[in-house]
């Protein structure tokens, strides 16, 4: 069977979607609050961790004891509690990521948390960054597919790194072969299907995919 995990982390609640429209997660880990997020929802919780200094202490044990499993860490620590989560998903060998309450409140978690999608990258795991408005990820050079997607029309393709060469674009409204983007262009902003998949491919690079609605 293939293996989905979710990871919900501690951002603002407003920031994470109804998490029931994502049936296919099948091993849910609850980040710090993320777990409180899993536990109001009713969601089976598989692992819960973190150093939980967010989290009402009347409400730890409870917590804990609604999981399968718990991996407390000390709250002075070189890792984000979210690096560690990700480096336990990787640890699953799984088929898909999909990590929510990492994008909303402070700026720097945010960015960072983009950054750590690199590790997923170095292991060719499909892994989002997911809110209400936008979904996320981080590639390698490589070739991939993009199924269309109705719930986020558009779709982006940045350059994380100072350049991405050989850009190739097609089933997109806006085709590219092989062009080399760079940072601070809007060249590949905003596009969109053309078809019912879509097919990216480039040689050099770092790359942010970010599908998105209004």
């Amino acid at each position: 069977m293939s293996l989905h995990v979710g990871i919900v982390a501690a951002g603002p609640i407003d920031e994470i979607p109804d998490l029931s429209n994502y049936p296919k997660v099948n091993y849910w880990i609850g980040v710090d609050e993320g777990a409180k997020v899993l536990y109001e929802a009713g969601i089976q919780t598989d692992l819960v961790m973190g150093d939980f200094d967010s989290i009402d202490p009347s409400l730890i044990e409870t917590l804990q004891q609604s999981a399968q499993s718990v991996k407390v860490f000390p709250t002075v620590k070189d890792e984000t509690d979210l690096e560690l989560a990700f480096l336990e998903a990787i640890h699953l060998k799984p088929d898909q990521v999909l990590i929510f309450g990492a994008t909303g409140g402070r700026l720097d978690h945010a960015w960072m948390n983009v950054q750590l999608l690199n590790m997923f990258a170095d292991q060719n795991i499909n892994a989002w960054l997911v809110n209400g408005q936008n979904e996320i990820t981080l590639k390698k050079p490589g070739k991939y597919e993009l199924e269309k997607d109705l719930s986020f029309p558009y779709i982006s393709f940045l350059p994380f790194s100072e350049k991405v060469e050989n850009l190739t674009l097609q089933g997109f409204r806006y085709p590219l072969d092989q062009h080399t983007i760079v940072q601070g262009s809007s060249l590949t902003i905003s596009n969109e299907w053309s078809e019912k998949k879509g097919t990216y491919f480039f040689t050099s690079g770092i790359i942010l995919v970010i599908k998105s609605r209004d």
